[in-house]
């Protein structure tokens, strides 16, 4: 079973509703991405009670991967100068593998660079890989959560500041669908409804997705949902597919095979370009000590995820795994790459993932930086994107002499996701993300505890002098 499949949460202490001041948690967190996760984890470790909500059926967003850990989503690391997603790894003992850019790097013509393919793969040269994919990242995350501490198949869809008369907070409102994805239910309505409440809210999901799914009460500030709106998805206009075989052929493959698809093949009957536009190693289980041995290919735009979404829906939506008809089409593909003899002879399984076309990753915003031909990096880590938005709080006024008075917790949201760093959209800017909310929150919440205790410390005193006087 793959580390991004839907399971059980680990074993551990049951989540206490009683241990958050009367809130379903002190921190809910929108999306078990490995953002989401990363804040999860760190706020955990200090002691604050946690709830993800992810609408999805299983863990790691765009971190997820097939059974033998090829990367679906999220496939690299730069190391050494990526040290927050290095120190979290050592952390957690997760190892990496090299990219190697050799042998099962080809091009749609078949082609070859001379220098092995270092810049023909998306990730240029120097990259690493997670071993078991970027899915075990996620994995390893949720298994520092208490036990239910993760809801699967709990889609948010609105977020508010809670009166003061309430106690302040946050309330949170989401719908469950216990049978299907909760993003191919037909709509909320049809699905169950339930509020959650807490001391702060974390969303932890791709800044387009969340402005267009989630209401906020209060709405958000104009600037600030006008830069969520122009920041694009990272990867999400990416599709991908990985085909899994018994060895490893393309490492003793001659560099000039022959049977190699020429620009502009198309597949018999289908009059589509080729399903990617290039091919690296996504797993190699003999050299690397992976669990299987995999190539992965991608391609970009809407056109080409919606081509390869035209094969119909996958045999198993929750791992990927591609049906007869795209199945038969990849294996064309590659054989026109590799040598269709090989390939027929050692193809196991075909996966993919259109991201562009799934709502939980994708949404078209304002145009975007792409439809104006710029890149969308250059919009991550902007202050509006990264500032949370927090509300008053404290003790009413009124008076204190019985020695008891009323708080209102004062919330607030925080903003979490690769796109909210300046870190290329890559793994790094996620765990980065993570972490920097869950220090924000922590100091937010750690002040306003010192000021309740001190509050009502004060006004103790003041009932105690009362009674003297009486």
């Amino acid at each position: 079973m793959a580390a991004s499949a839907a399971h059980p949460s680990p074993p551990g202490p049951p989540i206490d509703p009683n241990a958050s001041g009367g809130f379903d948690a002190d921190v809910l967190i929108v999306g078990a991405g490995v953002s989401g996760l990363t804040a999860a984890s760190r706020l955990v470790a200090r002691g604050r009670s946690v709830r993800v909500l992810e609408a999805r059926l299983r863990v790691g967003g765009r971190a997820h991967a097939t059974p033998e850990g090829a990367d679906l989503g999220a496939s690299w690391a730069w190391l050494p100068d990526e040290r927050a997603v290095a120190s979290l790894a050592s952390e957690l003992g997760l190892e990496w593998v090299p990219q190697r850019l050799d042998g099962g790097v080809r091009t749609a013509g078949g082609g070859r660079a001379p220098s092995g393919g270092e810049y023909l793969a998306p990730c240029g040269p120097g990259a690493a890989r997670m071993a078991g994919g970027y899915a075990a990242l996620a994995a390893a995350l949720e298994a520092t959560l208490p036990r239910g501490a993760v809801q699967l198949g709990a889609d948010v869809r609105a977020v508010a500041a809670r009166p003061a008369a309430l106690g302040g907070g946050c309330a949170l409102t989401l719908f469950t669908a216990a049978e299907s994805e909760s993003e191919s239910a037909a709509s909320p309505d049809e699905r169950k409804q339930k509020q959650l409440t807490a001391r702060r809210v974390v969303i932890a999901v791709p800044p387009r997705v969340a402005l267009a799914r989630i209401a906020f009460d209060p709405p958000l500030p104009p600037r600030k949902a006008a830069t969520m709106a122009g920041a694009q998805t990272w990867a999400g206009d990416w599709c991908k597919v990985v085909a899994t075989f018994s060895r490893a052929f393309w490492r003793d493959r001659s560099p000039h095979d022959s049977g190699v698809s020429r620009p502009g093949t198309t597949f018999p009957g289908v009059g589509a370009p080729p399903l990617f536009q290039v091919t690296w190693e996504a797993a190699d289980r003999s050299d690397l000590g992976e669990r299987g041995d995999a190539l992965a290919g991608v391609h970009f735009g809407r056109a080409a995820c919606e081509a390869l979404d035209a094969f119909g829906p996958p045999a198993d939506k929750l791992t990927g795994l591609a049906n007869p008809r795209l199945r038969d089409a990849a294996r064309a593909e590659l054989g026109r790459r590799f040598g269709a003899e090989v390939v027929d002879e050692c193809l196991l399984d075909v996966y993919h993932q259109s991201w562009i076309t799934e709502p939980l990753t994708w949404h078209d915003g304002d145009g975007g930086a792409m439809n104006a031909g710029n890149d969308p990096r250059r919009m991550y880590g902007a202050a509006a994107l990264r500032e949370a938005v927090a509300f008053d709080g404290g003790f009413e006024e009124g008076d204190r002499s019985g020695g008891s008075v009323a708080f209102a917790f004062a919330g607030g949201w925080h903003f979490a996701g690769t796109e909210t760093e300046a870190a290329s959209g890559h793994v790094e800017g996620a765990v980065l993300a993570g972490e920097r909310v869950a220090q924000e929150i922590e100091a937010a919440l750690t002040e306003e505890d010192e000021r309740r205790a001190r509050g009502e410390g004060e006004a103790k005193g003041s009932g105690a002098n009362r009674a003297d006087e009486l």
